[in-house]
């Protein structure tokens, strides 16, 4: 029973090896993906609203510069 007993041991503390290398192993891997997904994240920053007044404004100085452009072309 003593060998029986000293081969159950030995087969056991193999396991535990490779349940501490599979540990390693998991954490190494959740660190990497904890790493990517807090880098790989897009930062939204909030949209700058314009003023119908600022829109009006930026129009009407492209119309300008369209009207001078089709002007020096005629």
């Amino acid at each position: 029973m003593a060998i029986e007993i000293s081969d159950v041991l030995k087969a056991l503390r193999s396991q535990r090896v490779h349940a501490r290398k599979e540990v390693k192993k998991l954490d190494k891997a959740i660190a990497v993906l904890r790493g990517l997904s807090t880098n790989s994240t897009p930062i939204r920053r909030k949209r700058r609203r314009m003023s119908a007044a600022a829109r009006r404004k930026i129009a009407a100085a492209q119309r300008k510069r369209w009207a001078k452009f089709h002007q020096q072309r005629a």
